[in-house]
């Protein structure tokens, strides 16, 4: 059976290729709870960009326990993370000496790529399945990224909580320090030119 000691040393050999420390030095790991039988568990991660980026690594680690069968990620304001009480002081001196060092500009392509993953809830697709962002440009220094998008339709009740996860998706961009999400209707969205094949087929257009 897996244990909150087992999960937290996995999540130990994490590491957060900025400072090269791991997720439990920086103090990202906020909680972790395991049930009874030890089969499911639940990390509670603090909801910022550093921790976001290491989805995939702390999933792997999750997965490679055996007697975990269900390995669950929560992202959590509350705490929040405060790395000045919450990392041990190698990892806050690998925070400042990173936090000096030049940042390469973004790559517009991986942006492109982390906002067109955010999934439409009603739907179920992802917003570059469905062809609702319309255009990502970087500004000069490439640390800030415009967005510009649309919705299925004016009406759309989760409007707002897609243009609020399609900032945090650019958010998560190396080099991405700030950006901004511009809904626009023009061109109108029309699932037969701008969805992909698999959404129009299953669509049936």
């Amino acid at each position: 059976m897996a244990t909150r000691e087992a999960i937290y040393d996995a999540l130990s050999r994490v590491t957060e290729p900025e400072t090269g420390c791991s997720l439990t030095d920086l103090g990202l790991v906020l909680d972790v709870d395991v049930d009874s039988a030890g089969r499911s568990a639940v990390v509670k991660m603090a909801q910022v960009p550093l921790a976001r980026r290491l989805v995939r690594q702390v999933r792997e680690a999750l997965e490679a326990l055996g007697d975990l069968e269900d390995g669950r990620l929560e992202f959590v304001r509350d705490p929040p993370w405060l790395p000045e009480v919450m990392a041990t002081p190698e990892a806050r001196r690998a925070l400042a000496e990173a936090e000096q060092r030049p940042r390469p500009p973004a790559e517009v392509d991986e942006v492109r790529q982390l906002v067109g993953e955010v999934l439409d809830p009603e739907l179920g697709y992802s917003l570059a399945d469905l062809g609702l962002i319309y255009g990502v440009e970087l500004d000069p220094e490439g640390h800030t990224a415009r967005i510009r998008m649309s919705l299925t339709s004016p009406m759309c009740p989760v409007g707002p909580y897609l243009m609020d996860a399609v900032r945090h998706a650019a958010l998560l961009a190396r080099g991405v320090q700030d950006a901004t999400v511009e809904l626009v209707w023009d061109p109108p969205w029309d699932p037969r030119t701008m969805a992909s094949e698999d959404v129009k087929m299953d669509l049936g257009l």
